[in-house]
């Protein structure tokens, strides 16, 4: 009697286990939306015991690629799709994307560097090489040491595009420098927690990072440098306040692409997301929420 009273239990506490076994939510990509994504999965699972959200970096186009090859559930992007990126998603089924909040985009600095000011121009010479020393921007005398993200980051190519290439100028000054490279002179890291500990450790190091990685997730690490766009404009710092207001232009959306026939589980994390409590998570992390209507991201504003 006693042996089946045994058997019993452990039959139960089998079936008890197998039913609590949580159902994986896998969200890939963007390396800048890493943090944000894991505050916000802590706090939906305190509703939905039942899904375990996994969140995964690599990059914005590491998240598009396997969304598209069905190895995730959700690609997390720092960057928007191009049109044919969307036209294969929409041939694929239910395609979605929403836009879950914004960030600004920091150069960054080890904390030492007296460096405390930069123009989009300069910007754009010191990472193509054609500034090489400190001294040319306003610092110290000394050599330059750019630290860049790899081709697998939506930041990365962003910055190419509006920095690098000056977009953000204007259409004639893109039409000039499109075809502008990052300089071959530098060091290549694949998130943001590698390029801060490198820059933490190199006083001559500059990179770039969303703004919430710089002030929030690597404070102390680096600093962030006021940017303005021409040099007649004001000199502005990144942070949630000048994003808003717009009075920092170097920002863009934060987006989640998904297909919505793959699964009820990726419909209730989304609606979590876009939600109040899920917004508010949003901006603890560091960035802005997407219900902020005064905030535009345009390719070249005016």
């Amino acid at each position: 009697m006693k042996q089946k009273l045994t058997l019993l239990l452990l039959l139960f506490t089998v079936l008890t286990v197998a039913n609590c076994k949580k159902e994986p939510l896998l969200i890939t990509g963007s390396e800048t939306m890493h943090t944000l994504l894991n505050v916000v999965a802590a706090g939906y699972a305190k509703k939905n015991s039942n899904i375990e959200v996994i969140v995964q970096g690599g990059g914005s186009f590491e998240g598009i690629e396997k969304l598209f090859d069905a190895k995730t559930d959700i690609a997390a992007s720092s960057r928007p799709l191009t049109p044919e990126e969307q036209t294969q998603f929409e041939r694929k089924g239910r395609f979605e994307n929403v836009l879950i909040g914004y960030d600004g985009i920091a150069v960054v600095v080890n904390p030492a560097n007296s460096v405390s000011k930069l123009t989009l121009e300069q910007i754009s010479k010191i990472f193509s090489g054609e500034v090489k020393d400190w001294s040319q921007v306003g610092g110290k005398p000394g050599p330059i040491h750019v630290v860049l993200r790899n081709d697998k980051s939506g930041t990365a190519a962003y910055f190419e595009t509006h920095i690098l290439r000056q977009r953000d100028l204007g259409e004639k000054e893109y039409q000039a420098s499109k075809k502008k490279e990052f300089t071959s002179d530098s060091k290549v890291v694949a998130d943001n927690d590698e390029m801060a500990d490198l820059i933490e450790k190199d006083t001559a190091a500059v990179g770039f990072m969303g703004m919430g990685s710089a002030q929030i997730q690597n404070k102390g690490k680096v600093k962030a440098v006021p940017y303005s766009k021409t040099g007649k404009d004001p000199f502005v710092e990144p942070n949630i306040q000048n994003v808003s207001e717009r009075k920092y232009k170097l920002s863009r959306g934060l987006y989640l692409f998904y297909l919505s026939d793959r699964g009820k589980k990726i419909d209730e994390f989304i609606t979590y997301i876009t939600s109040e409590e899920g917004q508010t998570m949003v901006l603890k992390s560091g960035y802005l929420r997407s219900t902020l209507s005064t905030v535009e991201v345009e390719a070249i504003k005016p």
